[in-house]
């Protein structure tokens, strides 16, 4: 039942997505979003760390049998999904990428040296009928993009980072959080993400002494604030897997240990209350970041209406006196002065003609440039910045500008338009209704959605 009811919420998020932003997207000369436009697929946990940090390990444990191959060593190059099937089977990557029925076609663009490492094993495990489980390679020293993988490894795990419910990060006491790949991961692939990410000290069962033990913490914890730009460290979630202590004996007490890997495995086994949570989310992200665009690029629009329309009204006025001048010089007969006076106010209009092209020329090159958008993004929320410090704006902001900035450099209905008259007009009109639809959706639609989530709860949660 709970299955069918998220099934339901996704598509019901994906048809307001359809019908109602993607239209606003291409008005806006953008591409729509594919988390919304591909296949639905299962609630997905994506294992993050160090190569022998424990994440294969993890799993293993978590399905009850020996799936994913384990190592001191690095033993895996690329990211294996895992998925339920009623018998044993097994896709390379060209199959789960060309696969009509699986969401990851998208995948092919990261080349095929990313794709000839991707494979899909499908088992007849019960918490596979739940949540489908991504495994990823064990991060490395080098923090150049692709070195030694054969494909962008950073982007890549941003891409499955966007697309699971929750993110496991693992470290191990011998790496805590040391490696390159590590911080490019942090401040790259999960930006904006953090809501999904729990962050575990795995294999705590090594360590020879509770001295070792808070050393080893304080270094995570010191490495860990160098890339989240936080007051408050996130939780660390300690851990270890019972049956896999080393020959030597355990030399610390590991009952609180025990709650906090149960503690994980409950959040695991949450991930499709927590998929439900996050679809409603990212829809009113992506709403919210829409309308930020377009109503930024309408402000700076709006500014170049108004200044072509001061440049009219100079033309206007200079041609306006010349004509007065020359009506006047002719009613006594001067017909030289007369004529004089045309022709001067004739002159006059004309370099303020070319004056006003040169403006307006200037006024688009300098829209490419950050600090006017920054400017328009200032102006078009005066209202809502004046009150009070707004970060969520200003973070949204940081997604939008990209958008806003590609806006103004292509053609495109929001951008600053070259036309004149009605048309210029009843574009700038559309793209004005389709932002206040998208306000409208995020402020008023999407809360009455987010409520409903409480029946996708199950009992005692």
């Amino acid at each position: 039942m709970q299955e069918a009811t998220l099934k339901e919420l996704e598509e019901r998020v994906r048809r307001l997505y359809r019908e109602r932003a993607a239209p606003a997207a291409r008005r806006f000369g953008l591409e729509p979003s594919e988390k919304f436009t591909g296949a639905a697929g299962r609630p997905a946990v994506l294992f993050l760390g160090n190569h022998s940090s424990g994440k294969s390990s993890f799993i293993n444990f978590l399905l009850g049998k020996e799936v994913q191959k384990t190592g001191l060593a690095p033993v895996d190059d690329g990211f294996t999904i895992l998925d339920y099937a009623e018998r044993p089977d097994s896709l390379d990557g060209h199959a789960v990428v060309t696969h009509p029925e699986l969401p990851y076609r998208d995948l092919e663009r990261y080349g095929p040296g990313f794709v000839k490492r991707l494979r899909m094993k499908l088992l007849p495990a019960p918490l596979l009928r739940e949540v489908t489980l991504i495994d990823s390679p064990g991060m490395i020293d080098s923090a150049d993009r692709g070195v030694g993988r054969g494909y962008d490894f950073i982007e890549a795990a941003r891409n499955f980072a966007e697309r699971a419910d929750l993110i496991l990060f693992f470290f191990d006491p011998d790496k805590p959080g040391t490696t390159g790949e590590t911080m490019s991961v942090f401040t790259e692939s999960l930006a904006g993400q953090e809501h999904k990410l729990l962050i575990l000290l795995h294999k705590v069962d090594l360590f020879e002494s509770l001295g070792d033990f808070a050393r080893t913490y304080g270094t995570l914890c010191w490495n860990l604030s160098k890339v989240i730009r936080s007051k408050d460290m996130p939780h660390l979630y300690v851990t270890y897997l019972p049956g896999h202590s080393r020959e030597r004996p355990v030399k610390i007490a590991l009952e609180d240990f025990d709650r906090s890997r149960e503690e994980v495995v409950r959040e695991i086994r949450r991930a499709p209350v927590r998929r439900a949570d996050n679809l409603v989310t990212a829809l009113y992200l992506e709403c919210r970041r829409l309308a930020m665009t377009g109503r930024v690029c309408l402000e700076a629009a709006g500014e170049y209406c108004r200044l072509r329309r001061v440049w009219a009204l100079r033309t206007a006025a200079a041609g306006a006196a010349a004509g007065v001048a020359g009506w006047l010089f002719a009613r006594q007969g001067a017909w030289t002065e007369a004529a004089l006076s045309v022709l001067a106010g004739f002159a006059l209009c004309s370099g303020l003609a070319w004056a006003a092209r040169r403006a307006l020329t200037r006024f688009r090159e300098q829209c490419r440039r950050p600090e006017f958008l920054e400017l328009s993004y200032r102006s078009a929320y005066r209202n809502e910045l004046g009150r009070k410090e707004r970060a969520d704006l200003d973070a949204l902001w940081a997604q939008a500008g990209r958008d806003a900035a590609a806006l103004m450099a292509a053609p495109g209905p929001a951008r600053i338009p070259r036309g004149q008259g009605v048309r210029w007009f009843a574009r700038f009109w559309e793209a004005a209704r389709a932002v206040r639809q998208l306000e409208r959706l995020a402020d008023e639609e999407i809360p009455r959605l987010r409520r409903g989530l409480g029946r996708l709860k199950p009992e005692g949660a």
